[in-house]
């Protein structure tokens, strides 16, 4: 390890600042640099329909000036990263995709109830067309287009955007694009991607595009007013992907969707299923490929990422979507630690699902943090130095090590360019290492979709949840608290990272993580080959804790406590520690470079004074300050961290 490039981060460690308005960057590139920043994430000039005739992504001279910035940042050695949309959430390329093609916008289908035996359903102008009409027990009945004929169930189909995050996100109302139709996506590739491609001439001089919370938008958000339906997402595709993946037909499966009952319904798996794997080709992994064959990296961050209630709506499986990405990414919008460790919001496992993400998947290499600390989320205060740096170094425990930053110099009061070289420190200490923790918390992604149900208000503003997954997120919550607590740490798994890792010896390996501990919290149902895999597991050495709920009444059920306390007695990180405040320093083991090495963070708002076995050779690189040293004694300041390396 690089003692000099740890006291001095390189341009490529720092945080890079999103920077949309390009006109005078490359006059001010060199106070950015003065202020920490490596490089900056920024777009062509955005212009609207009606003051420019140039519109969006259509005049040349913005492509010509998005080369001088380009250029300008070659010369210092800074990265830069491409925007992909006007605002957000990307995909409508500010309405452009969907010109001339009104069959690409986001649909969603309802359930209504009809008069049943003798009666004529008649569909009103607000829907386009009719999908299935059936009687309560399933059996189907005569239907058409427009009319269903002694029905009490019809499913009727409609574009969606009264109360989505299309209408009610913070840039602004704009219809949006079906994320389940492959053509509508490519769409927005040809009119976005390709256009940057076509005319910006350092197109190559991208790190990577920076896709910014594309989602379904069949379920309301920022919508605390109730609507008169609900709908689950469609698209035209969605049978015949149902049948191919099921070998059934997904009408057999309608009249369980909209339940609301406190019941699993494998009906409800099977279509969450569908919609996840719909959604991942048509968007994540036709993007990804696109990047891959233009030879930028594909990141960005999606929406609500902080719930699970909320990943079966926007995504059917989050997990898999950001297994997608190249460089995943996440964003943050507070800078106080306490909230990031407590928030009912659940900051923190947002960064865990990301950083989790990354490591199933061996992309560990970039893995991003948009930070934008809001002072709406902190009483209207503006947030510490001291305060934001805790919160990033437990962003970065999370698994994160770069940052694109909405978090200004001015903000900081002159501190930014050391915020800016402790988080380059640890990016470069994380940058390469591979995470050592062995604890692997498993995220219950079918239990989640077997019990959702849509609601009438917005996911994140009132509506009702399943009891079984408010469960699971309040328990992974708990684990997270606690494992951390305990002086461990862990990364969150998934029932498909399980399924391909290969068993040996009691641990579970797959793409360069290794798990010997399986936390499975509040799962309600496991799919047979994951459960068997673990059977496997627990039989040949690795240790599987069934936290608050089984699928079956047969299995020991732990409380957090209870499995805590048994996983500090069979996992060791093997590093002689005698902090003066145990419980709020968290440790992170890794690997770098054939070194063991320790992530320490004090998440404390004073200071920690560590002391290290005296038998244990190591040395010690302190993040605040850039000190590399052979110290047997360490004091953390408030809110900080260092790395302990062996040897």
């Amino acid at each position: 390890m690089d003692q000099k490039r740890f006291e001095h981060p390189l341009l490529s460690d720092r945080p890079y600042r999103l920077q949309h308005d390009t006109e005078g960057v490359p006059e001010i590139l060199d106070r950015m640099t003065a202020d920490g920043f490596g490089g900056i994430v920024t777009n062509a000039a955005w212009h609207t329909a009606a003051d420019d005739p140039g519109w969006y992504l259509g005049e040349e001279a913005d492509f010509r000036r998005l080369d001088e910035v380009i250029e300008a940042c070659s010369e210092r050695g800074m990265g830069v990263w491409l925007y992909d949309e006007k605002g957000y959430p990307s995909a409508s390329a500010d309405g452009i995709t969907m010109l001339g093609h009104p069959e690409y916008e986001a649909r969603g289908f309802t359930e209504i109830r009809g008069g049943g035996e003798g009666t004529v359903w008649r569909k009103p102008d607000l829907f386009e067309k009719i999908i299935f009409a059936c009687r309560d027990d399933g059996a189907p009945v005569p239907f058409d287009a427009a009319h269903a004929e002694g029905a009490d169930r019809i499913y009727a189909v409609r574009p969606v955007f009264e109360g989505s995050h299309a209408q009610k996100c913070g840039w602004g109302p704009r219809r949006y694009p079906n994320l389940l139709d492959r053509k509508a996506v490519a769409s927005f590739l040809r009119c976005t991607y390709d256009r940057y491609y076509e005319k910006t001439g350092r197109f190559d001089r991208f790190d990577a595009v920076f896709t910014d919370e594309p989602s379904l938008m069949s379920g309301y958000v920022n919508c605390g007013e109730p609507m008169p339906f609900v709908f689950l997402p469609w698209a035209e595709g969605l049978p015949e992907t149902f049948r191919r993946m099921h070998g059934r037909e997904l009408t057999e499966d309608l009249p369980v969707l909209f339940s609301r009952e406190e019941r699993f319904e494998e009906g409800k798996l099977r279509f969450w299923q569908t919609v996840a794997e719909m959604m991942n080709e048509a968007f994540f992994a036709q993007i990804n490929d696109w990047c891959d064959a233009h030879g930028i990296a594909f990141s960005g961050h999606c929406l609500l990422e902080e719930s699970l209630s909320m990943h079966v709506p926007l995504y059917g499986n989050l997990l898999k979507q950001l297994k997608t990405f190249r460089w995943p990414g996440v964003d943050m919008l507070t800078g106080n630690p306490e909230a990031y460790k407590n928030s009912p919001g659940d900051y923190a496992m947002a960064c865990r699902y990301v950083g989790g993400a990354a490591r199933m998947s061996g992309k560990t290499e970039r893995v991003m943090v948009e930070i934008c600390p809001l002072p709406q989320t902190n009483n209207m205060k503006e947030f510490t130095f001291a305060e934001e740096r805790g919160t990033m170094d437990l962003i970065f425990r999370a698994g994160i090590n770069h940052i694109n930053s909405y978090l200004t110099p001015e903000r900081l009061n002159g501190d930014y360019p050391q915020y800016a070289a402790i988080f380059g420190r640890s990016a470069y200490m994380l940058r390469g290492a591979r995470w050592t923790g062995r604890i692997g918390l498993y995220v219950p992604v079918e239990t989640a979709q077997g019990f959702y149900y849509p609601d009438y208000r917005g996911m994140n503003s009132g509506a009702s949840v399943s009891l079984a997954i408010l469960r699971i997120e309040e328990t992974m919550r708990t684990l997270n608290q606690s494992v951390a607590a305990a002086g461990l740490d862990h990364t969150v798994i998934d029932g498909d990272w399980i399924a391909q890792a290969d068993c040996e010896n009691g641990v579970l390996t797959a793409n360069g993580l290794e798990i010997g501990a399986v936390l499975l919290p509040a799962v309600r149902w496991m799919d047979p080959a994951v459960r068997a895999k673990l059977n496997r597991f627990a039989e040949k050495g690795g240790t599987v804790l069934w936290v608050n709920g089984a699928p079956e009444d047969d299995q020991t059920v732990l409380s957090p406590e209870e499995a805590v306390k048994l996983l500090s007695e069979r996992i060791r990180y093997d590093l002689p520690l005698e902090p003066e405040h145990p419980e709020v320093l968290f440790v992170s083991p890794y690997e770098k470079e054939g070194k063991r090495m320790w992530y320490l963070v004090n998440s404390s708002p004073e200071e920690n004074r560590i002391t290290i076995g005296s038998d244990f050779p190591c040395e010690i690189w302190e993040t605040f300050t850039g000190r590399v040293s052979r110290d047997r004694t360490v004091i953390l300041p408030p809110y900080s961290s260092a790395f302990v390396t062996e040897g």
